[in-house]
């Protein structure tokens, strides 16, 4: 004879259902990676600038559920695209289990991977929190052997009047735009690499930087469905699960991606991961 269920048993069996299919769509969405494209309309952009195109990777956490396959078919997306100038955002390798210079060389397939991306304008990259929790010096040994710019508070002018300044990351860098800053011309088209975009609460009152890029939000991760809200994101109130281009102000454009990889757990719900296509437009 079947035993009856109790009430208490049938809503116990409904919530673990519920949660298992919840993970299970959350996993398969984690796969999904997607190809963004946006315009950035700028005023004032140069002629020479428009249609500059700007290829985005973030948030690889290799080392902990992203695997290399997943982190080889990211670069090759945005190699697909020809972009002019790549940028990398950060949190390379994962540090949210344990804050171990281990995590390094057991994530180091994404420098392999990262290693053939090639832009005329070159290829730019800041550290993410990860990168600090693991060993952001080591970080810095494996991306210094490939062709790459490494921009700790540091900017870059290039030729054709274009300038790309990175800083460290806002948490545990620290992170110093002023200085990042310094020496670059007030004509130049400045854009910023950031992994975190609360390195806008440092440009408050600025008008040089044009466009700020940064992923580590994750857009959230796991969004709620049609009420689109995330239930933790680690940054301010501001970008909490946002993800796309945010107008900071009459001048300033942020953009952020949710990245390739996850964080914690291998879910994404209603936010799968992306690498960005991004063209300079003259508004």
């Amino acid at each position: 004879m079947i035993p009856k269920l109790t009430r208490r048993a049938w809503i116990r069996a409904l919530l673990f259902s519920g949660i298992a299919i919840t993970g299970g769509v959350g996993y398969v969405s984690s796969k999904k990676l997607e190809r963004v494209h946006a315009d950035i309309p700028l005023v004032d952009l140069p002629k020479e600038l428009d249609g500059l195109k700007v290829g985005v990777l973030s948030d690889f956490h290799a080392g902990a559920f992203t695997t290399k396959e997943e982190i080889d078919r990211a670069v090759r997306m945005v190699r697909e695209e020809s972009p002019d100038l790549i940028a990398l955002l950060g949190d390379y390798v994962d540090g949210a289990y344990s804050h171990s210079p281990k995590n390094v060389e057991k994530g180091s397939y994404v420098f392999d991977a990262l290693g053939s991306l090639k832009g005329p304008l070159g290829t730019y990259a800041v550290l993410g929190n990860h990168d600090h929790w693991t060993d952001a010096d080591l970080v810095r040994e494996k991306l210094s052997m490939l062709p790459v710019v490494i921009l700790d508070n540091q900017g870059l002018a290039l030729d054709n009047g274009l300038a790309v300044v990175g800083v460290d990351d806002y948490w545990e860098g620290p992170s110093d735009a002023l200085r990042a800053l310094r020496t670059i011309k007030p004509e130049s088209v400045v854009v910023m690499l950031s992994h975190n975009p609360d390195v806008n609460i440092q440009l408050r009152g600025d008008r040089l930087v044009r466009l700020v890029i940064s992923g580590h939000t994750h857009g959230g991760q796991i969004r709620v469905p049609f009420i689109n809200w995330a239930p933790w994101v680690p940054c301010s109130m501001k970008y909490r699960g946002c993800s796309g281009l945010i107008k900071e102000t009459d001048r300033r454009w942020t953009f952020i991606t949710k990245g390739i990889g996850t964080f914690f757990v291998p879910i994404r719900l209603a936010c799968p991961p992306d690498v960005a296509i991004l063209r300079l437009r003259r508004a």
